[in-house]
C-alpha cells in the first residue's frame, strides 16, 4: 500500500504542476517501499538523492512560472522552498554520510506531511492566480 495516495485533493488544476507532484509522490512511496522491504542503503540513496533533485528541479519550474506572470506572493513561497529544500537536502546528507542511518517511518511520515501539506497549502495559494493567466 501507497505511503502516499494521489487523489483530486491533492490536485492544483495545472496539468504540467499535477504531474510533478505525482512524480514526488511516487518517488516518496518508491523510498517508502524500499525501506520497508529492506533494501540496500546504497538503492535508498540513490532514491533520495532523486528525491531531493526533483524537488529542486519542481520548486525551480514553479518560480520560473512566478517570474513569467507576476505573481505577487513570490518571495514568500521562494523562500518557503528554500527552507523545505533546506531540509531534504540536510536529511539526505545525513543519510549519505551516516553508513550506519537507516530510513525510518518517522523520516518517511515527515516527508509525507512535507510534500502533502506543501501542496494543499502552499501550492494551491497560487492556483487561482496561474489559472486566471490561462495557465492549464
Amino acid at each position: 500500500m501507497p505511503l502516499i495516495e494521489w487523489s483530486a485533493d491533492l490536485s492544483v488544476g495545472i496539468n504540467s504542476i499535477d504531474e510533478q507532484h505525482k512524480k514526488l509522490v511516487n518517488m516518496i512511496n518508491a523510498l517508502n517501499d524500499a525501506m520497508l522491504t529492506g533494501s540496500s542503503n546504497e538503492l535508498l540513496g540513490k532514491i533520495f538523492t532523486g528525491l531531493a533533485a526533483y524537488t529542486q528541479k519542481h520548486f525551480a519550474y514553479e518560480e520560473n512560472m512566478f517570474a513569467e506572470y507576476g505573481y505577487a506572493d513570490s518571495e514568500k513561497h521562494k523562500r518557503q522552498h528554500s527552507e523545505l529544500i533546506a531540509q531534504v537536502v540536510e536529511l539526505k546528507q545525513n543519510f549519505i554520510e551516516n553508513p550506519q542511518a537507516t530510513i525510518t517511518t518517522d523520516l518517511m511520515q515527515f516527508l509525507k506531511r512535507w510534500l502533502t501539506n506543501h501542496i494543499m497549502k502552499t501550492d494551491k495559494e497560487y492556483t487561482e492566480f496561474l489559472l486566471s493567466k490561462g495557465v492549464k
